[in-house]
């Protein structure tokens, strides 16, 4: 099997695009879709896209994990805040806890967790894994907090610069510059997304995840099966529950995360890739 240090996948392809800069070495296709071998630094990287949604996301890294032996998986792309989070439009969230919504019982009061039937969706070195994948441990081991600390980017052609160690953005007209937060917290992978602020603010205060996707959950299961490191990193397009797409900012949820993603890739040496996830520790 062919080996690349880091295998990057988005939903779309609108959230791979600003990483079209780092220079093809070649492409390949897995499961009936396009991924490019990329050439960054003394790293070479596997991207493509899993389409939307869980079975997609899965299968897909499934895929990419059987052909080539991959030293990390990071997932990146879009997401929606909850309101009460305290993260806005264009923030960065640093997932440290990947949390399913889906799994489990439904009951006539709500979701009850899937810990609730006694069958884990992974038993992994004596660990079972019902309702969440805790990736705490790999960021530490990782130094993703080192190169990537939480605080206020400004988003420059080299990737993400930190302006302070502030979690409070520069407002217009302070006559500073304006940035953009990075967090570290859970993230909620949901099978629907919120339709509207009631559903939006009820996950919210279930699960207590800043924020919502449709494919963390799934890549970092995938990923937990395949024993390969595990990382998602999700800019905030809209606030969960918005629908109207001209509230929305995708092109900025995306520059910001692949700033992001940027960062961390020009901090870290091969060497650094592949480190052992020990999934039995938290």
């Amino acid at each position: 099997m062919e080996r690349v240090d880091l295998t990057i996948l988005g939903a779309t392809e609108l959230e791979i695009a600003p990483l079209d800069a780092i220079k093809t070495s070649g492409t390949i296709r897995l499961a009936g879709r396009s991924f490019s071998i990329r050439i960054h630094r003394d790293l070479r990287l596997l991207v493509g896209t899993t389409g939307i949604g869980k079975v997609n996301a899965a299968a897909i890294t499934a895929a990419a994990l059987s052909h080539f032996v991959s030293g990390e998986v990071w997932n990146v792309g879009c997401a929606g805040a909850y309101r009460d989070s305290g993260m806005g439009i264009g923030d960065v969230l640093v997932t440290d806890n990947c949390i399913c919504a889906d799994e489990g019982i439904l009951t006539k009061d709500g979701p009850a967790p899937l810990s609730g039937i006694g069958i884990p969706l992974v038993l992994k070195n004596g660990r079972a894994f019902c309702d969440c994948f805790p990736l705490g441990d790999y960021i530490g081991r990782g130094q993703i907090r080192t190169i990537l600390p939480e605080g206020v980017y400004e988003h420059a052609a080299s990737g993400a610069v930190l302006l302070r160690a502030s979690e409070d953005t520069c407002s217009a007209g302070s006559g500073e510059k304006p940035g953009f937060k990075v967090r570290y917290g859970p993230s909620l992978t949901v099978g629907m997304t919120s339709g509207d602020d009631q559903t939006a603010s009820d996950r919210f205060h279930r699960f207590g995840a800043f924020a919502e996707n449709m494919e963390g959950s799934a890549i970092a299961q995938t990923c937990l099966l395949f024993d390969v490191p595990f990382l998602e990193l999700r800019g905030v397009s809209n606030m969960a529950g918005e629908r109207e797409k001209a509230r929305w900012d995708l092109p900025a949820a995306v520059d910001h995360c692949l700033a992001a993603v940027k960062r961390l890739l020009d901090n870290r040496s091969q060497r650094s890739f592949g480190l052992s996830h020990d999934w039995g520790t938290n």
